[in-house]
C-alpha cells in the first residue's frame, strides 16, 4: 500500500461497515456492500452522500442485510448500467424489497466464475456470523411490525457469499465476510490474494481469524465492519454479552468496549500465525493507492 518505488495501479476507499469503493487502473469503479446512508435505527456510522460516487460499473453484495444493501436502488437509479451481483436466493427478495430493475442482476452461487473483459469474479460460499441465541425464521428479529417476514433480515442471515476479484491490472482482492469457521478455512485455503478485505467481529475467536488469514495466504488484511460494532456497543451495551467471556474481561473497561486495543491484539494474533501478514487500517472516505513492485 503506497510503498517506496511502487506506482499505484488502482485505488480503494473504505466508506463504512463493509462498504468499499475500488477504482481499477482502467478507470472503472466497483462498489462492495455500499451502505452510503450509514444509519440503522439511529446508529449512525460514517455516512457518505451519493454525490460522492462518480461512477459504478460493478456492485457486489455479500448478503442483503440493511447495512449492506439498503442503498442499492439509489445507486442503480444513478447508474442504470451497473452490474449487480447477489446471492441466488436473495436476488428476488432484494428486488421485491427495493423495487430494483432485475435486468442486470447476476444471481450467484458458490463455485461460479464471472469473467468480463476487465474483471474476473470468483464466488465462494460463506456463512453469516452466528448469534449464540440462534436464528429462527419465526423469531421476532426476522419479522416486520405487521408480522410479515423481513426479507432483508432473514435472507441476509440465510445466504452470504465472498468474492475474489481479479482486477484489470491483475491485482487480486478477496472480499470476505462472515464466520471464521473451519469450513471457511477449507474453502479458501490457498486463494493467495494480494489484498483481503475482512469482516471483524468481537464475537469471533482471534485464533480462528489468524488461521483463516494463514490458510488464504493473504499478506495485507484490511479489516472492516468493526466501526458499526463500536457504535452499536455504545448504544446497546447488552450486546457485548454475545462476546466470549475472555473478550469481555479483556476489552471492556468502565462499561465500554476498547476497540483500539482489540484490533491491536487481533493484529498480534495474525502476525504470530503469519509473520509476513499485517493488518492495514484505513480511514473512512480516504483514498488509498495500491500497487505491487520493489519496495
Amino acid at each position: 500500500m503506497n510503498h517506496c518505488m511502487v506506482e499505484a495501479s488502482g485505488k480503494i476507499r473504505w466508506i463504512n461497515t463493509a462498504g468499499f469503493e475500488i477504482v481499477m487502473s482502467n478507470g472503472k469503479h466497483i462498489l462492495l456492500d455500499p451502505f452510503l446512508s450509514g444509519d440503522v435505527d439511529g446508529i449512525v456510522c460514517h455516512p457518505m452522500d451519493l454525490d460522492q460516487i462518480e461512477r459504478c460499473d460493478y456492485l457486489f453484495l455479500s448478503h442483503i442485510h440493511v447495512d449492506h444493501g439498503a442503498d442499492v436502488r439509489r445507486i442503480q437509479e444513478k447508474f442504470p448500467q451497473v452490474n449487480i451481483f447477489v446471492g441466488d436466493l436473495s436476488a428476488d427478495p432484494l428486488c421485491e424489497w427495493l423495487g430494483l430493475d432485475c435486468a442486470r442482476i447476476y444471481r450467484v452461487r458458490g463455485g461460479e466464475v464471472y469473467a468480463f473483459d476487465d474483471l474476473k469474479a470468483e464466488v465462494y460460499t460463506g456463512r453469516h456470523t452466528e448469534s449464540p441465541r440462534g436464528y429462527y425464521r419465526a423469531g421476532r428479529k426476522f419479522r416486520n411490525p405487521d408480522g410479515s417476514l423481513d426479507l432483508s433480515a432473514w435472507f441476509g442471515n440465510l445466504e452470504l457469499y465472498n468474492y475474489r476479484l481479479t482486477l484489470s491490472d491483475g491485482t487480486r482482492i478477496m472480499v470476505w465476510a462472515g464466520m471464521t469457521s473451519p469450513d471457511q478455512r477449507n474453502r479458501l485455503r490457498g486463494v493467495n490474494s494480494d489484498i483481503c478485505l475482512m469482516h471483524v467481529s468481537p464475537k469471533q475467536d482471534f485464533q480462528e481469524f489468524a488461521q483463516l488469514v494463514e490458510a488464504m495466504g493473504t499478506r495485507i488484511v484490511i479489516p472492516h465492519h468493526y466501526d458499526f460494532t463500536e457504535e452499536f456497543f455504545k448504544k446497546v451495551p447488552d450486546a457485548m454479552k454475545d462476546m466470549s467471556r475472555e473478550n469481555q474481561e479483556r476489552f471492556i473497561a468502565d462499561g465500554e468496549f476498547q476497540m483500539k486495543e482489540y484490533l491491536e491484539a487481533l493484529g498480534d494474533a495474525v502476525r504470530e500465525k503469519s509473520p509476513a501478514a499485517r493488518l492495514q487500517m484505513l480511514e473512512h472516505h480516504k483514498w488509498y493507492g495500491f500497487g505491487f513492485g520493489l519496495g
